[in-house]
């Protein structure tokens, strides 16, 4: 194809032109001589966009499986093989073998997940048996061999799904959203429903058992023939799940084999260094000579042969000390010292002794690595990188383990954390805290007020400013006691109605229509939430204003102040009764229940305990304050502005200045001791902290920890990863037998 002239203007062109239509291109030469044909490839967005997930999903796990120690030359050997309990996987001819592999080794496993017929795997094993690990390793393998148009797997804690509540593509996309800021939301659904995302899904035993065989039933619904899906689960938790819904179709199931004592053996002398394998190999050849020691017992379990190997890495200088310390520590051993039947008589002496190296080993004392381009960085700066005190967080740990114990259940839930102190310096604490509040509202009102309406002699600021200081101590002083006083009896009396520590609300605030919706409460409900507003608010206002005279009368020495308290005790309990009973039925009205069952993890609880908390304040206390300051005047008037031969009386300021310290101040007394939430705030924020029992940061020191594998999710409360662990930091530090001074082989 040629043109005849050299264009409009007859211009001859020097320039070599191309022009663009659509995906097509025609590269003009000089003089219209030569015409080059060629198309365009415009990049695929959704392409793009696997792409980069796949490159910051890549470096995110190798960075990750650095620090656990997983990318060393030589990996422990766990084995995997398909399960032999038929009862936990699908027909075979759906799923195929999966055949055998190592964590030495996942070539083969990745081989045969990456067979069109065999694109789905659930692991299976014990505590400490390796399952993350294998996740983690295998992504990694996975996204080494990902070619363009393969799907990106992707690593995911299971615990925050509930099934019953979202569906699974509006969970993976949330969570990719969370995890992962760069990708936006159109680009993410366009992943999703192309089936370019590979769910690795950790922890199905961390859903709460109610939810586990829901969720198998709808990733088996959701989740079309031949999607591609990784789920890890303990193998006792998936059979009970299984029992009560169905198998994962189309998955080949594989479980760990134990280690043997030889394979322990040899791990440990291959992982050495040659300078350091004669260190070892004492302890290899007492592993093989005798395969039934606690050493060998317990180093056949991969966290304890890793956490051995990590405890006596580096040799201390010098030589071993002749007289043995009361409590040994592993540098002041000898690896050969672990199969010692004298110094380590059973599995369980084994066991506390590798596990006091826990700490160290995963939270090691290294430099804050950088945030990581393309993924969410934690607003908890402090526990985002993996430096911390190793001694503060042994200590916070066995405080944690101890509170546990004392409760007598596996479960750490954040509300139960106040009760780690006993009702009373509880109730003081409560107290104390709701005084400083309701004193720092009370003052700073009635402050201003007083230097506003300044009726002394001497003109200016300052006599103005001295004037406020004094009136806001003053009353501050008087509502601060008796506040104290209340605020502490109604935090007593409500743990004592309960039984036990006052729990997250089960209820969301429902406007307008969403106020009908399905688990809205019910006439009777609502009819028995005004009587307890209406008993709360008669107790309320007798107990305070009886506490206000009584502390006029010892700070003014005042021979009316108790009358006048009795009087004021009448009239509050009258107001706040009546409009208590009626600011509770507007809320029972609001109010749809929520178990906190489904509640997706400890933290989003919290989030959500704390907006509905505060939300239900902002709504109800500053009702609750209109209505006091209103039903003052009608009091007043069927009274006759008498009482007991005290004037009353009840102007607007009065009615404003009562109901504003009653919204805000009495409010927020009432959210810090009689709320789930407030109490966290004043203990797990506050007085834990101050005493040094926890971090500031609790919640995001939890989160950290169960990233670390120290503690694991069980619906919306945390739990030790095992048994074993919570009672080993439960018991204070461990003396070792002592005995005749322990062979040197």
């Amino acid at each position: 194809m040629s043109d005849t002239g050299p264009g409009p203007d007859h211009t001859p062109h020097h320039d070599r032109d191309i022009v663009v239509k659509g995906p097509l291109a025609v590269q003009r030469g000089d003089h219209n001589v030569q015409n080059n044909y060629f198309t365009l490839a415009f990049p695929d967005p959704v392409e793009l966009g696997a792409q980069r997930l796949g490159h910051v999903v890549l470096a995110q796990w190798r960075g990750e499986a650095a620090l656990r120690g997983l990318l060393g030359p030589d990996p422990i050997p766990v084995r995997w093989r398909a399960t032999s309990d038929a009862e936990l996987a699908d027909h075979a001819e759906r799923t195929g073998r999966p055949g055998e592999a190592s964590t030495a080794d996942l070539g083969s496993f990745a081989d045969a997940f990456s067979h069109p017929q065999r694109r789905r795997l659930v692991v299976l094993g014990g505590p400490g048996s390796g399952k993350s690990s294998l996740a983690v390793l295998l992504v990694i393998k996975l996204l080494q061999r990902m070619d363009v148009g393969d799907p990106v797997p992707v690593l995911l804690p299971l615990a925050s799904w509930r099934p019953a509540e979202e569906h699974l593509s509006g969970w993976l996309e949330r969570q990719l959203l969370r995890e992962y800021p760069f990708l936006k939301r159109g680009t993410v659904r366009e992943l999703l429903a192309r089936h370019r995302v590979l769910p690795v899904l950790d922890g199905l035993d961390e859903l709460p058992a109610a939810e586990r065989p829901n969720a198998l039933q709808e990733l088996n619904t959701a989740l079309a023939a031949g999607i591609p899906l990784i789920l890890t689960c303990r193998t006792e938790d998936y059979r009970t799940a299984v029992d009560s819904a169905s198998v994962l179709r189309e998955a080949a199931v594989v479980e760990a084999d134990p280690l043997t004592a030889e394979q322990a053996a040899e791990y440990l002398l291959r992982s050495a260094t040659p300078q350091q394998q004669e260190r070892w190999r004492p302890l290899a050849d007492a592993l093989r000579k005798d395969p039934t020691c606690p050493a060998a017992e317990v180093l056949k379990v991969p966290l304890m042969l890793w956490l051995c190997r990590t405890a006596y890495a580096h040799p201390r200088p010098g030589e071993r000390p002749e007289e043995l310390p009361e409590e040994l520590l592993p540098e002041e051993l000898l690896p050969e010292d672990l199969a010692d039947r004298i110094l380590f008589p059973t599995t369980a002496v084994v066991e506390r002794h590798l596990l006091d190296s826990l700490v160290p080993s995963v939270y090691p004392a290294r430099p804050l690595p950088p945030p990581q381009p393309g993924r969410r960085t934690s607003r908890e700066a402090p526990w985002e990188g993996r430096r911390a005190d190793q001694q503060r967080v042994s200590h916070w740990l066995g405080f944690l383990a101890r509170h546990l114990e004392r409760r007598g259940t596996p479960d750490l839930a954040w509300w139960e954390l106040g009760t780690a102190v006993s009702l009373w310096p509880r109730m003081a604490v409560t107290g104390l805290v709701c005084a400083v509040c309701v004193g720092l509202v009370v003052g700073l009102v009635d402050g201003v007020q007083a230097a506003l309406a300044y009726p002394g002699p001497e003109p200016g600021l300052w006599p103005r400013l001295v004037h406020g200081i004094l009136v806001a101590a003053v009353d501050a002083l008087i509502n601060a006691v008796p506040a104290a006083m209340a605020f502490a009896l109604a935090h007593g009396i409500g743990f004592a109605f309960k039984g036990g520590a006052l729990e997250p609300s089960h209820v969301r605030i429902r406007l307008g229509r969403g106020a009908r919706r399905p688990g809205a409460r019910s006439g009777t409900e609502i009819l028995a939430r005004a009587g307890l507003g209406f008993a709360g608010g008669l107790a309320g206002g007798l107990g305070i204003g009886l506490l206000q005279g009584i502390v006029r009368k010892l700070l003014s020495g005042d021979p009316y102040a108790l009358r006048v308290g009795l009087v004021d005790a009448v009239i509050y309990g009258g107001m706040f009764a009546v409009v208590g009973g009626l600011v509770g039925a507007a809320m029972a009205w609001c109010e749809a229940l929520e178990p906190i069952e489904t509640a997706p993890g400890p933290g989003e609880l919290l989030t959500r305990n704390r907006k509905a908390v505060l939300l239900q304040w902002l709504l109800f206390a500053p009702l609750f304050g209109a209505g006091v300051a209103v039903a003052g005047w009608p009091a007043v008037e069927l009274l006759d502005g008498y009482l007991w031969g005290i004037r009353l009386g009840w102007t607007i300021p009065d009615g404003l200045r009562f109901g504003l310290l009653t919204a805000f101040g009495a409010g927020l007394g009432t959210v810090l001791s009689l709320t789930a939430w407030g109490q966290w705030a004043v203990f797990a924020r506050f007085w834990l902290p101050l005493t040094g029992l926890l971090p500031r940061t609790a919640m995001a020191f939890l989160d950290d920890a169960h990233r670390r594998g120290v503690l694991r999710k069980a619906g919306a409360v945390y739990q030790f990863r095992h048994t074993r662990l919570q009672q080993h930091f439960a018991r204070p530090a461990v003396r070792l037998p002592r005995g005749e001074k322990p062979s040197r082989r």
